[in-house]
């Protein structure tokens, strides 16, 4: 999948696109996750694409079987409801924790994504700015 494609889904939903804040994670199932509009595509497509800027965070569905971003069930999650976005370094991955004022919502991020070259560089970046 290309940044490009990302960007453009983002571009028009009216969201700005920052650069090196996309990145591809798998959500876990939870009551969070379901209370912040993720029901519909938490069981059927676990794989997302995740935009974090600041005007908020962007969650894009990807189909499990194509691999193409699903914009219909694009969520996004204004900056005003999020109380905090963590990373937790994991053994193999790293934990992403989006706390809102309706619950939380995880991701399991791995390292490196196939197909998805972008991914690798955009993380250490998020890495970086999230340690700061």
């Amino acid at each position: 999948m290309k940044e490009e494609k990302i960007n453009e889904v983002l571009k028009k939903n009216q969201i700005d696109v920052k650069e090196h804040s996309t990145i591809y994670g798998t959500v876990q199932a939870s009551t969070g996750a379901y209370n912040n509009g993720l029901g519909n595509v938490m069981h059927t497509m676990k794989d997302h694409v995740i935009h974090i800027n600041h005007q908020g965070v962007t969650i894009v569905p990807v189909d499990d079987n194509l691999g193409s971003l699903k914009e219909d069930e694009l969520v996004f999650i204004p900056q005003e409801r999020i109380q905090i976005i963590r990373m937790n370094v994991k053994f193999f991955s790293f934990g992403l924790e989006i706390q809102t004022d309706k619950g939380k919502i995880i991701y399991k991020i791995r390292k490196n994504a196939l197909g998805s070259p972008w991914h690798k560089e955009n993380l250490s970046y998020l890495l970086l700015s999230m340690t700061q």
